[in-house]
């Protein structure tokens, strides 16, 4: 008697209140409507009086979480509660204990972390900043710099213009016209910076290595040291810098140096400017012939990747527009005749060269020098500029302190001026044909990577590295 006395007295427990003390609402975590039902009907009519806890709720309106709250268990051991959510789920109106659809929990999103993804996609998108001076490509040392890259994006539109010369020629003064400056500028805010006073003075060259500069066109300008320099020969006696075996003498290891610079700017650029400032060095037609046989040879396609040109393919190799500059020309070099008899020269001696050297730039474009008959193959790409950055100074008609009787008379120059000649050049530079310099299309960044794996081939050339001991 006593244990069924027990179980009597937990189901009494367990049914209702026994009046012996408060009973404890139950913790309903999630049950079915069938389970809640047999719950009901074993409990008994009027045997809970407290509500239920819910701890994980969906969303619903005031009205349907009251109404369910208020139904409480039915005495007939149906569930009774028909709530309607307010977002389309129906509950069960059949009273057959059928469970309802699952309902829908918003998900709230981390706005610090959207905010954060969003600014930095923009910073991936967003152009780098305007460059107002170079960087270095190729340090002192000959090594490869990569702070060029920051400077450069992901997309196929640009070109690359490299320019070679002689000590003193104003390679450097031609490229700040190309990148935007004017010729009446100073020369201290030029982008690349010309001779200075003490430098002049002492016989030694202002530019050491490559500099890089993107305007904002998405023109890469590409400055190098003088070649066939004798400043830069001297650097290698006076520094004892350490000459590689292959070379013997620091004479030869200079002419290869320069050798090294114009092919790598062959490979590389897709115009490269030949500045002098006299008509005419054979030598200097004889090193460029030099440095196209050095050249590394193009890249050979890959076959699972299309050609982007098919002129490139045919030809075999890649060869950039060479355009020829005389720097400081006089005023009898702006005559037709003279413009002439420079181009069929220039023709001449590079009549069995592969470079591209004609219909790039001319001087007939705008009507700067008359035009003359046109030569069946074309006009050899060259261009004039005057002296105009080291013009003396005129002031109150006195031209270095003495007074000028030019003063009285209108401003004959004999040629068109400074500012015409330099946005025609410029103007017709920009529109050169931008031939892919690899069989496959090349992004900025795609030409960096390109352009470091190009110098580091040319430097460890056995092609080179032959030439040289044919030098010595």
């Amino acid at each position: 008697a006593r244990p069924r006395s027990r179980e009597k007295d937990k189901d009494n427990s367990a049914s209702g209140p026994s009046g012996s003390g408060p009973m404890k609402a139950p913790i309903i975590l999630a049950k079915p409507h069938t389970e809640k039902n047999r719950d009901s009907s074993t409990s008994g009519s009027g045997s809970s009086d407290s509500k239920p806890i819910v701890l994980i709720k969906p969303r619903e309106d005031s009205s349907s979480a009251s109404s369910s709250q208020s139904a409480g268990v039915s005495t007939s051991g149906t569930a009774a509660a028909q709530a309607t959510p307010s977002d389309g789920f129906h509950g069960d109106q059949s009273g057959r204990g059928q469970t309802t659809q699952p309902p829908s929990y918003q998900i709230q999103r981390n706005v610090s972390s959207v905010a954060a993804f969003t600014e930095s996609s923009q910073t991936r998108l967003a152009p780098p900043p305007e460059m107002t001076q170079p960087v270095k490509l190729v340090d002192d040392t000959l090594n490869w710099c990569d702070s060029g890259i920051d400077m450069l994006l992901d997309q196929t539109d640009f070109l690359v213009v490299g320019v070679v010369g002689m000590e003193g020629v104003g390679k450097s003064t031609i490229l700040s016209l190309l990148a935007g400056n004017h010729p009446e500028q100073p020369s201290r805010n030029f982008v690349f910076k010309p001779q200075s006073e003490e430098v002049l003075e002492t016989a030694g060259h202002q530019t050491i290595g490559v500099d890089l500069f993107v305007t904002p066109e998405r023109i890469i300008l590409i400055d190098t040291q003088p070649i066939l320099s004798a400043s830069v020969l001297d650097q290698l006696i006076h520094h004892d810098r350490k000459l590689p075996p292959e070379v013997g003498l620091a004479e030869n290891w200079a002419e290869m140096l320069s050798l090294q610079l114009t092919a790598f700017l062959m490979t590389v650029c897709h115009v490269v400017v030949v500045v002098q400032d006299w008509f005419t060095d054979i030598n200097l037609y004889r090193f460029l012939q030099t440095a196209e046989m050095l050249k590394p040879p193009t890249p050979a396609p890959s076959h699972d990747a299309p050609s982007s040109n098919i002129s490139l393919d045919e030809q075999g190799d890649y060869f950039p527009a060479v355009v020829f500059v005389l720097n400081r020309a006089t005023r009898e070099d702006f005559q037709p005749s003279r413009v002439q008899a420079m181009r069929t020269t220039v023709d001449r001696l590079l009549q069995h060269a592969s470079m591209r050297y004609k219909n790039a730039v001319s001087m007939s474009l705008n009507g700067l020098v008359p035009a003359r008959r046109n030569s069946p193959s074309g006009d050899v790409s060259l261009f004039l500029f005057p002296d105009f950055p080291h013009r003396a100074a005129q002031q109150n008609g006195k031209v270095d302190g003495m007074t000028s009787v030019l003063s009285l008379l209108p401003d004959y120059q004999g040629h068109p001026s400074s500012q015409a000649l330099s946005d025609s050049f410029r103007n017709q530079i920009f529109s050169v044909p931008r031939t892919p310099l690899t069989h496959h299309s090349l992004t900025e960044k795609n030409w960096f990577h390109y352009a470091a794996r190009t110098w580091e081939g040319v430097r460890k050339s056995n092609l080179m590295a032959e030439y040289s001991r044919l030098l010595t």
